[in-house]
């Protein structure tokens, strides 16, 4: 929205186009529209995908085609995710034909939730979560709309608890505004807050969201379950949202527990899962077990540190080929091993590249793939044995400092 960005120009010039409005919830998708109605010509059909019926919108493609000439139509959809993708395909002519500019607003990821058909035809537009600087303008808006002030602990909390939805952050000041009304004040202030939460406030900050994460996360690979629990409740009670709790244990599954119980992920992936479908606060069960299994797993980081090795190598080497017998073509040489029993020796790397990426530890269920390993590629297990000494004896550890594991994304 910029001066001069694709979407504020679009709208500048009366010149709209089909597009995925893809962000997180209170982040301004849906307030968009109040732009589009006050600077462009556009009738606006506003609908929401959880009520809406294809039929109904047949009845405005109709209606489009009607006002072809005559005016320009925006169908705006909220949640169009929830149409599934069969449904999605009622807007391919309208779009395609351009008899109406779709605006489809989701907070899931458009490639997993919509056709490929449907989004080859609109640009997807990421809406990032508002910063706090953001939600205090917000705020500071609401407050002399409404006229009851906000005291300074009382705004940190409203901001703080908003995670960055807008929404949410006003919805919050509205009812702590009506409870300041109420009790005869003009102004919220502690007193207020301890009415609106029933209890003493709690201050959960961004230092202190990256401070129990790194926490949470280090007990668990530490294997002490108590300590992982009472981080892991820290975070809930602060408000921190479940689901980054378990993208950091599916995270986690594969560094830290790894190679030697491949069953961790397949727990963490479930659990993820089944926080997304159960909520809170049920699915503090999930995240317990899946907690209290990941700590007392047996850790190994093989695979963690095999793909940074592996990554190294590749950024080194972008511009060797692939061998010849690796390609796709007739007459290359290549072995099939089904041919052999399910296992021919031949060679995958190109020239002058040098394994082992992948250096196993006997560690519970990775001893056994060391085992087949070293059958499979004996000479490779021979420089392995004194590359595994060598790096035990360094402690090394490879790729992602502290600071960047503490931190999603």
């Amino acid at each position: 929205m910029a001066p001069g960005a694709l979407l504020r120009t679009s709208i500048e010039n009366d010149q709209l186009f089909s597009a995925i409005l893809y962000g997180p919830a209170g982040c301004g998708k849906t307030s968009l529209l109040s732009l589009i109605k006050k600077y462009t010509t556009y009738e606006v059909v506003h609908l929401n995908a959880a009520f809406a019926s294809v039929d109904e919108i047949k009845q405005w493609e109709k209606y489009a085609y009607n006002m072809k000439g005559i005016k320009k139509v925006l169908l705006f959809i909220d949640e169009i995710h929830r149409f599934n993708k069969k449904q999605q395909d009622i807007f391919l002519p309208g779009v395609e034909t351009g008899l109406y500019v779709l605006y489809g607003t989701t907070t899931e990821s458009p490639q997993h939730v919509l056709n490929p058909a449907l989004l080859s035809r609109c640009r997807v537009l990421n809406f990032r979560k508002l910063s706090n600087t953001d939600l205090e303008k917000i705020l500071n808006r609401a407050v002399k709309y409404l006229g009851i002030n906000v005291g300074v602990e009382a705004k940190q909390f409203i901001i703080d608890s908003a995670n960055g939805d807008a929404r949410y952050m006003i919805s919050t000041y509205e009812m702590l505004a009506n409870t300041a009304s109420i009790n005869g004040k003009d102004i919220v202030d502690s007193s207020i807050l301890e009415l609106y939460l029933g209890e003493e406030l709690t201050k959960y900050t961004d230092t202190e969201h990256y401070n129990l994460a790194s926490a949470f996360i280090k007990s668990v690979r530490g294997s002490d379950p108590d300590a992982a629990l009472y981080y892991m409740s820290r975070m809930i009670e602060g408000g921190e949202d479940p689901r980054f709790i378990a993208r950091r244990l599916v995270i986690l599954a594969s560094e830290d527990v790894g190679l030697a119980d491949p069953f961790a992920l397949v727990l963490a992936t479930s659990t993820m899962q089944a926080v997304e479908m159960v909520g809170m606060p049920e699915c503090l069960l999930n995240l317990s077990e899946c907690t209290v299994y990941l700590a007392l797993a047996p850790k190994s980081n093989s695979s963690y540190e095999a793909v940074n090795r592996a990554r190294d190598m590749a950024k080194k080497t972008m511009n060797i080929p692939v061998p010849r017998h690796l390609l796709n073509v007739s007459g290359s040489g290549y072995k099939y091993p089904h041919e052999f029993g399910g296992f021919v020796k031949q060679d995958y790397l190109p020239r002058g590249i040098k394994g082992p990426f992948y250096i196993p530890k006997n560690i519970a269920r990775e001893s056994k793939i060391a085992e087949v390993y070293s059958k499979l590629w004996s000479d490779r297990f021979k420089d392995l044995k004194s590359k595994t000494s060598y790096d035990e004896n360094r402690g090394e550890q490879h790729g992602l400092g502290d600071e960047d594991q503490n931190k999603e994304g």
